[in-house]
């Protein structure tokens, strides 16, 4: 056989050896590097040193690699793209895109006051010359006509007067009266027990009526009843308790529910329009009660049979943090075992108060004194480890986000979807009672559900005292799946204030202390879940009184992660602008005093000129926007957008029937279902009918949360519609999607916060208007 080359005499003609496997692709030349992946791997670097993440996408567009720097290798175009992205950065970005750490040296480059030196400056200016020229005007600018300007001092937002509408008496909406069958639309005693004055008794009897001509929903499924086949056979009322023993177990195993399907189905309200939002078929959990009954395209039923279609029925799972059977079952004995919790309690000398002497000597052997026990975290660290800060959960990144305040009732998931499909990167829960959690209560587990599209999710609760706080963080800690835990110290509410919660945590210096216990407990007893806390400015009305600036001070090291201010006080409730200069106060407290805490400011953010306002100082790791979202949920748009969105009609109305669908999906396609998720988006069109569209404000003034806006017909009928504030409107504008309502549906908002003073009802009275009360009533607000 011939030679083969592998054996030639002359080493340098000799080929190297075969590779194994794929061949190493040969090296690429200069300039064939890829622009994309040098951009995508400098902007990571650049994040990770601190610098917002929008301003280093704008910094990438703007500066372009040179002729040159595309020769080189691909650590050097890295190293060169760097150097020039950062030069931008520093002379182009807002302060609070940029690292901390070079604010300082930032500001000086610019030629920008201390804010030291700045803040001496305004307070000898006065508060009138506090923002500098290059400011984004406040509430009106120079172009503004003098009627505007006077309107404005008057607290009322000026309209174009070609669109002002002055209500007439009879055009003023009045609460209709009560109809043949004693139902009051509209009225305040016809949404909840409360306003009603009914007894516990009657509401009871109400909704084992109303069950009883509700179909079993079994059979709606096709199945077989679990229960006795006999039903109650006086509207669904239970009977008489006195009746005979045998009647009495007959009812016990009785099904609430009809039987009757020819019935129902005569009775049920006509199919809404559209697809079953659970796709249908086998796939809907609630069969013939939906409401999209005739979507689901079934054949004709067969010997009592229903055709079967192979989709599962996964209606809520997207949904999250369900509690199950057994944890509500262990909560309501008070048998869930807390181990870390009463770990950190007994270390730090805390009694357990929140159970029973009944419960607690049986879980602990001694009257609320918590124990060593075994649970399902097994046993806790030592007492020495958990009394140190640093070994605490790293706190969330907040930095450049957009937040969503937790707001109650209007702050449900569709809501919060809503908001993340406009550009919200933050959200929190409804505001959950601690003691209710505790006791295993599903109404408000139900409050700390989330939704898979909520990246970034934190569940808020309320409590004012550390045993309760320790206990309940260790549960959300254990049960749930949340990116951080909120203790809400700032809610106003009376009902929260009486029980020692809320703001009442700072009226007084047992309070103060109660709030130190509360988040050293609470925070030491979450082994993986960060603590953080929002607060008001103090309690009482009074500069003197302010406390916020000392608890942010000390808060790091207790065992907070991060902190949000309310820039108002509980005495003030929602009255007035927020200070925003005592929060930028907290917030050099919060980074010079407080170890860098990191602080989110909270206040009347209605547009994107105010967050950018608010964030220039670079001290504020982001803003919490809450009635600004209700009000215009596209306010994360315009900020994301860096823009004023004079959004149409047809634009605003899509919000609802998205809204509409989400509600479905989370509160049922059934006739239930169907009025829960009509009852709130009727909450939230109590605050969406405020917004005024851009178009239709004077020249020169911008809208704020403390101007009232004057009645208006909006450049179309749908426009005039949305700023209807006649519940009957509403209603109309919720029958697109959602059907008419029955006939004894009633709604009135539980929440009439606002902060319009009551000079500019009587100026607008006096400009000829009879639709603004006599007085206003911001007391109903939501949570601080």
């Amino acid at each position: 056989a011939a030679p083969s080359e592998w054996h030639a005499r002359d080493p340098a003609e000799r080929p190297s050896s075969k590779p194994k496997g794929n061949p190493t692709p040969p090296p690429k030349a200069a300039g064939a590097v890829d622009p994309e992946d040098v951009d995508r791997k400098s902007s990571l670097a650049l994040t990770k040193k601190g610098f917002a993440a929008g301003a280093v996408a704008r910094a990438c567009a703007s500066v372009r690699p040179t002729a040159d720097d595309e020769k080189t290798s691909f650590n050097e175009q890295k190293r060169r793209r760097i150097a020039a992205v950062t030069s931008w950065l520093l002379q182009h970005a807002e302060l609070w895109e940029l690292p901390r750490e070079q604010l300082a040296e930032t500001k000086r480059a610019r030629g920008e006051a201390d804010d030291e030196n700045r803040h001496q400056e305004q307070e000898t200016r006065g508060s009138d010359e506090s923002l500098g020229a290059d400011d984004v005007f406040d509430v009106f600018d120079v172009d503004a006509s003098e009627r505007a300007q006077t309107l404005v001092k008057q607290g009322i937002l000026p309209i174009l007067e070609t669109h002002v509408r002055l209500a007439k008496k009879e055009d003023s909406f009045e609460t209709p009266k009560a109809d043949g069958d004693g139902n009051v639309a509209g009225s305040r005693a016809a949404q909840d027990r409360e306003r009603t004055g009914k007894s516990l008794r009657v509401v009871r009897l109400e909704k084992a009526a109303a069950r009883g001509r509700d179909l079993c929903p079994r059979l709606a499924r096709g199945e077989a009843c679990a229960f006795s086949s006999k039903t109650f056979e006086t509207s669904g009322a239970r009977r008489d308790s006195r009746a005979d023993s045998d009647s009495a177990a007959e009812t016990a195993a009785a099904c609430v529910y009809s039987h009757d399907i020819e019935k129902f189905m005569r009775e049920k309200p006509p199919d809404l329009k559209g697809a079953c939002p659970f796709g249908g078929g086998g796939a809907c959990r609630f069969g013939k009660r939906c409401r999209f009954y005739g979507s689901h395209g079934l054949e004709d039923e067969k010997a009592g049979e229903q055709k079967k279609t192979s989709i599962k029925n996964d209606a809520n799972a997207a949904e999250l943090n369900a509690l199950s059977d057994e944890t509500q079952r262990l909560l309501a004995k008070c048998a869930f075992a807390l181990p870390r919790s009463d770990a950190v309690l007994k270390t730090m000398g805390v009694p357990v108060k929140c159970v029973s002497r009944t419960q607690a000597a049986r879980v602990y052997g001694a009257p609320r004194a918590p124990a060593d026990r075994e649970g399902h975290l097994g046993v806790s660290e030592p007492g020495g480890r958990l009394d140190r800060p640093g070994w605490l959960p790293p706190p969330p990144d907040f930095r450049g986000k957009l937040y969503v305040a937790p707001l109650t009732t209007v702050g449900n998931m569709p809501f919060r979807r809503a908001c993340i499909r406009a550009g919200a990167d933050v959200t929190v829960s409804e505001m959950a009672m601690a003691a209710n959690l505790l006791k295993g209560d599903r109404r408000e587990w139900a409050l700390v559900r989330r939704h898979a599209s909520e990246t970034c999710f934190g569940v808020q609760v309320c409590g004012g005292y550390p045993d309760l706080m320790a206990r309940v963080g260790e549960l959300l800690d254990y049960t749930t799946q949340c990116d951080f835990v909120d203790i809400n110290m700032g809610c106003p509410i009376d009902g929260v204030c009486n029980k020692g919660a809320g703001a009442s945590l700072f009226k007084d210096a047992e309070g103060l202390a109660r709030c130190e216990k509360t988040v050293r407990c609470a925070s030491r007893a979450m082994r993986s879940t960060p603590l953080t806390i929002k607060i008001r400015m103090g309690y009482e009305d009074d500069p003197a009184k302010y406390v916020a600036h000392e608890v942010l001070a000390r808060a790091r090291g207790w065992g907070a992660a991060a902190a949000t201010l309310h820039g108002r006080t509980r005495q003030q409730r929602y009255s007035r602008d927020a200070d925003w200069e005592y929060i930028e106060r907290c917030a050099r407290v919060a980074a010079r005093d407080g170890d860098g805490l990191p602080l989110v400011g909270n206040g009347d953010v209605f547009g994107w000129a105010d967050y950018a306002r608010r964030m220039r100082s670079g001290h504020l790791a982001t803003c919490m926007i809450g009635r600004g979202a209700l009000v215009k949920p596209w306010v994360f748009t315009e900020i994301k957008e860096r823009r004023v969105w004079d959004i149409s009609a047809t634009e605003r109305l899509a919000y609802f029937e998205r809204f509409a669908r989400d509600g479905l999906e989370h509160w049922g396609a059934d006739e239930k279902g169907v009025e829960t998720t009509r009852r709130f988006m009727l909450e939230w069109m109590s605050y969406t009918h405020r917004y005024v569209p851009v178009g239709l404000i004077e020249r020169g003034v911008t809208q704020k949360m403390t101007l009232r806006p004057m009645p208006y017909e909006g450049r179309n009928e749908l426009e005039t519609m949305l700023a209807s504030d006649d519940v009957r409107d509403w209603i109309a504008l919720s029958e697109m999607f959602l059907g008419k309502p029955a006939k004894s549906f009633a709604f009135v908002p539980k929440h009439a916060s606002n902060s319009y003073s009551r000079e500019s009802a009587a100026a607008l009275r006096q400009l000829g208007s009879s639709c603004v009360a006599e007085e206003d009533d911001d007391d109903d607000a939501q949570n601080g």
